[in-house]
């Protein structure tokens, strides 16, 4: 991700400019989180706003490591369902954001890797598809907060693709 896009990522926040509302809405998890997502180019980017309960280590004010993952899991997730390099879901079928009444893909297994401490600011997410089969995918998704070049965690998401 260049400056450009990091630049375009700030202001769609500040502007409150978020897609996938409903999506949002689906999960009481990622209501409580309030987590939010942008549009930017073909992938999604969620936004974690940054809340006081979301704190794990108060003496350190750093972001509990189950919210962390719920960010990267929350945001695999929105990639596989809404869209991949070609704007098609991971079904080959254009969705939108009043297909989520029946999830299309579950987690199998995440694997996180904590690279730096989450600190008490908002937090930014990316995924990017690795690779899709019929009926299994393999999701990559960063973290970062002020500095998208200082990702603070990542995970590798597989998922198992429901049938048609």
């Amino acid at each position: 991700m260049d400056h450009i896009i990091n630049t375009s990522v700030l202001a769609k926040h500040l502007s409150m400019d978020y897609v996938l509302n409903k999506f949002s809405s689906t999960s009481t998890y990622m209501k409580f989180l309030d987590i939010r997502f942008i549009k930017e180019n073909n992938s999604y980017i969620s936004v974690l706003p940054y809340k006081p309960n979301l704190i794990g280590n108060h003496d350190l004010k750093v972001l509990h490591g189950g919210v962390t993952v719920a960010l990267l899991e929350f945001t695999a997730m929105a990639q596989i369902l809404y869209g991949n390099e070609n704007g098609t879901s991971c079904q080959g079928t254009k969705l939108d954001d009043s297909d989520v009444e029946q999830p299309k893909a579950k987690v199998i297994d995440i694997n996180v890797d904590y690279l730096r401490p989450g600190l008490a600011e908002d937090s930014f997410a990316i995924a990017r598809i690795v690779r899709t089969g019929r009926r299994f995918a393999w999701v990559h998704v960063e973290a970062w907060q002020e500095d998208y070049k200082k990702i603070f965690a990542q995970a590798s998401v597989h998922f198992s693709i429901a049938s048609k």
